[in-house]
């Protein structure tokens, strides 16, 4: 286990009391996502946390699976689909890499607040573009750290870097800006379907739908 998984582990079971100052954010991310979604898709949810977000998206699609590479917040998830019975809901401990995920058996692909995390964003990318069905839809949300933030945003953020530096902050952090994030996902053949800009909590956040050509 790396120490990016110890952190998100730990965060697990207080990770929906920290989440709830962003509920309006998520309940627009939510909104627009499901006008992509049809009723027989199969959905995979990359970085799925504690499932919040998998479990709404739930209501609109065929199957809807969780991943998430912290084992603790995917026991966090399974603990709310079992409350609720969600029938068409699975949750899993993995990466994106893991081989029992097959080629081109997705419909749709989700990734909220993820991209940004990820050390090698290119090859995550290609590996989504590898899990999609031809024309499926990759649906995602990204900090843009290099674009518009409040004075608050900045200084917390800035914390960050300076704490990542001194080996007390074990994430990785993409500085992108959302143009950064259109020309990651058309070097790996996919096409801009939608790209907006949202100003949420301090921070500017690109929520972009991209098909698989």
């Amino acid at each position: 286990m790396n120490k990016a998984q110890k952190f998100w582990d730990k965060k697990a079971k207080s990770f929906d009391n920290r989440d709830k100052q962003f509920e309006h954010a998520n309940q627009v991310l939510v909104a627009e996502t499901k006008k992509y979604l049809n009723a027989n898709d199969i959905v995979l949810d990359f970085g799925c946390a504690t499932g919040a977000k998998t479990l709404e998206l739930a209501t609109g699609v065929k199957h809807i699976h969780g991943l998430d590479f912290s084992a603790e917040m995917i026991s966090e998830a399974i603990k709310k689909k079992n409350e609720i019975n969600a029938a068409n809901v699975s949750f899993s401990q993995g990466t994106i890499f893991n081989e029992k995920l097959e080629k081109a058996s997705f419909d749709k692909i989700t990734a909220f607040s993820i991209i940004h995390l990820l050390e090698d964003s290119e090859k995550a990318i290609q590996r989504i573009h590898e899990l999609l069905n031809p024309g499926g839809l990759f649906i995602s949300e990204t900090a843009c750290f290099r674009e518009k933030m409040n004075y608050r945003t900045r200084f917390e953020f800035s914390t960050f870097r300076i704490m990542r530096l001194l080996g007390m902050f074990p994430l990785h952090l993409n500085m992108f800006k959302s143009s950064d994030v259109e020309i990651l996902l058309t070097r790996h053949c996919f096409h801009i379907v939608k790209s907006k800009k949202f100003f949420f909590n301090g921070m500017t956040i690109s929520f972009i739908v991209a098909e698989k050509k």
